[in-house]
């Protein structure tokens, strides 16, 4: 998968400033079409989040179906896609754009005990951070960034997807944009 940094980070950026919230229930939590800006989304499941981040953050729009489960298959079947080892490679900072999923979705075995067999959650990471819509937070339900250990226990399945050269640095600059922004306000609002 080949990504465009700027678009990625100013995706990634933008939803993260967003007021959309978390909402899973079929196409209800997916951006259709998905050419819409951020501003036209009032909500994303996980999966909708990351298939909009990857059809806007590559450079030739890729197209990742909806669907946990789905993207999942479809990541773990695509040869340029190479497994990785979560607590190796999530906490780097070598501006590699990596996917996990997660089983949350459980099933009686056969001794009559619940386990988890299906793939329910997914997420990216980016430098140490993930990035994902979650149910988790409370009133924050929706597009966030964490740490990456906190998904340490989750990560069932974990794939490198990409380069994303000089990520760090575009979202250093993104950072650093809005704060000046934020003083340029403060500023003028003195008189």
């Amino acid at each position: 998968m080949q990504f465009d940094t700027i678009k990625l980070a100013t995706v990634l950026d933008e939803l993260l400033g967003s007021n959309i919230r978390y909402e899973m229930n079929g196409l209800v939590g997916k951006a259709r079409p998905l050419t819409q800006s951020v501003s036209q989304l009032s909500q994303l499941d996980c999966s909708g989040f990351v298939e909009y981040v990857i059809y806007h953050g590559t450079t030739d729009n890729v197209n990742l179906p909806s669907g946990s489960v789905t993207q999942r298959t479809r990541i773990s079947r695509d040869a340029s896609h190479i497994p990785a080892d979560y607590l190796k490679h999530a906490e780097l900072r070598d501006d590699i754009v990596r996917i996990g999923f997660r089983r949350t979705i459980s099933r009686l075995n056969e001794d009559g005990e619940r386990e988890k067999t299906q793939v329910g959650h997914v997420w990216l990471v980016i430098n140490g951070k993930t990035y994902e819509s979650t149910s988790k937070g409370g009133r924050d339900k929706g597009p966030k960034s964490l740490t990456w250990d906190v998904r340490k226990p989750d990560a069932d399945y974990f794939f490198k997807l990409g380069d994303a050269p000089g990520f760090g640095l575009v979202k250093l600059g993104l950072s650093a944009s809005h704060r000046l922004q934020a003083a340029s306000d403060r500023f003028q609002a003195l008189f």
